[in-house]
């Protein structure tokens, strides 16, 4: 199996898991201004001294009398986040899936997600663990047990990755940085939004994050509110024979015809070949009998987009909003250019 296809599968299988077995409680902790989740995104200032109190989406909380100086990521999300505001030197380790930014990759590994080494945690002297989808309950009791702190995120929306890097601002003492990031960001979606506001929604898209088995992106997943937000619908939401309470369900190909998308985006991973160049994939597609059925195929409507910028909850996601915003742009005008002819 190619690289690109297990960190697919693998991808998969970390948002199916879901934040330690899916327990979510709070949707708004403590830690978190009430404004963060106006559209806008807007973050407020707090300068709370220290210690302080914050609690996780588990309803965890933790008290911390001081920034913490080792802390351990176990999700690509925050460790990303934690570089972003300059709190690099604070990272103690990651697990193999924290390959961005690159300076990451520096730190020492502790292993996967789903699998990580306690052993080797432990031997770092964290004093903070931040968490998110993918680490079991069974991983986090026995942090508990041993008395070393985490936090636990699952954001669910863009918004909520927004929000969550105003979070780890605060946690981390990065306050100022974790403000100014989060607003840059919300700036962001919101012109993207601004563009479509008024907008029809009738413009089908289909995003597929894996080819065999195929996987796509289901009404709970980023994409699906990146769509929302540059005025289009996915397409998936009008196939009732596709779960649609989960963020990657499986399809088969007579649902993708059913479906019937105006625009296809195929995710892009890490050296990916020549197969994944949009051209070729164009042209496997026009030669197998379902695919070349649906209208994105006949009209060349098939795109791709790295992976990282729409499966990872963290900055980057919008940067892949405004990529899908840019596709999205030219499919509708093409299809509205096409229909006046």
């Amino acid at each position: 199996m190619k690289r690109s296809t297990h960190k697919q599968l693998g991808l998969v299988g970390l948002i199916v898991i879901g934040l330690v077995g899916g327990c979510q409680t709070s949707r708004q902790p403590s830690d978190q201004p009430p404004t963060a989740h106006l559209p806008t995104g807007t973050v407020t200032a707090t300068s709370k001294p220290w210690p302080r109190s914050f609690t996780d989406d588990l309803g965890n909380t933790v008290t911390l009398n001081k920034p913490p100086q080792r802390i351990i990521s176990l999700s690509p999300n925050l460790t990303e986040i934690i570089f972003l505001l300059d709190a690099g030197q604070q990272l103690a380790g990651r697990t193999d899936f924290c390959d961005y930014p690159a300076e990451a990759q520096a730190k020492p590994s502790i292993g996967g997600i789903i699998n990580p080494s306690l052993e080797r945690l432990v031997s770092l002297e964290p004093d903070l663990v931040l968490a998110a989808r993918g680490v079991h309950a069974a991983f986090l009791d026995r942090l508990r047990e041993m008395q070393i702190p985490f936090l636990g995120y699952d954001p669910q929306t863009l918004d909520d990755v927004i929000a969550l890097v105003g979070r780890i601002g605060r946690i981390t003492g990065h306050e100022q940085q974790g403000r100014e990031a989060a607003e840059a960001l919300a700036e962001r979606k919101a012109s993207v939004a601004g563009q479509y506001r008024g907008a029809d929604g009738k413009l089908r898209v289909l995003f597929v994050l894996s080819r065999d088995p195929l996987f796509v992106a289901g009404a709970t997943s980023f994409v699906d509110d990146m769509m929302g937000i540059c005025g289009a619908r996915n397409a998936i939401r009008d196939v009732s024979t596709i779960a649609q309470n989960r963020p990657w369900p499986q399809a088969s190909r007579e649902a993708i015809v059913a479906a019937n998308p105006q625009l296809i985006i195929f995710a892009q991973t890490h050296g990916a070949g020549a197969a994944d160049v949009p051209a070729d994939i164009l042209g496997q597609l026009r030669n197998m009998p379902a695919w070349r059925e649906v209208v994105a195929v006949k009209a060349g409507q098939v795109y791709t987009i790295n992976d990282d910028l729409v499966t990872i909850p963290g900055p980057r996601l919008i940067e892949g909003l405004e990529e899908i915003s840019g596709l999205v742009h030219d499919a509708a005008g093409q299809y509205t250019i096409q229909s006046r002819q």
